[in-house]
């Protein structure tokens, strides 16, 4: 019983580790959130139903994300029609904060106010944001980019869904 034991607590410690990469062939983890009017949604509502996903998380306050997230933005306006987007908000906020970012930053994708199961199921940590989840039409992670910075590089990774 003792041996039983152990061995499922070294294993519940081992997949709190997880490295991001280790998602990469396996289903995306689906999440609830709150839309930009409040409403509650679920990722599996439009991941996974044969069309590819970018789910792009972010956070207020990261100077570099501020940087990167409109290049993104414009990646969103290019692939909208063949690729589905979702920008999850890493922070206990509302909808009012969102409003007050994109007078910041051009974001036109849709924005959640991501809930805790979304950052537990993919070990995300603020500072690796933006953190972007590459899905297939079938719901499969094909890749994980973490602190992602380089946009010729998500731009190939969402070629590669297509």
């Amino acid at each position: 019983m003792f041996k039983k034991f152990v061995s499922v607590v070294l294993l519940l410690v081992g997949l709190s580790f997880a490295s991001p990469q280790d998602l990469i062939g396996k289903e995306f983890v689906d999440f609830y959130g709150k839309d930009e009017s409040g409403k509650v949604v679920k990722a599996s509502d439009y991941v996974g139903k044969g069309k590819p996903a970018v789910i792009v998380y972010w956070a207020i306050g990261d100077v570099d994300t501020y940087k990167v997230l409109p290049k993104i933005n414009q990646l969103y306006k290019k692939y909208k029609d063949k690729v589905i987007f979702i920008a999850p908000l890493l922070s206990v906020s509302n909808p009012k904060e969102i409003k007050e970012a994109k007078k910041f930053i051009p974001i036109d994708m849709p924005v959640w106010l991501a809930g805790s199961d979304s950052i537990k199921g993919y070990s995300i940590e603020k500072v690796d944001v933006p953190y972007l989840v590459f899905i297939d039409k079938n719901g499969n992670i094909v890749d994980v980019m973490t602190t992602a910075r380089d946009i010729k590089k998500i731009e190939e990774n969402i070629k590669k869904l297509l």
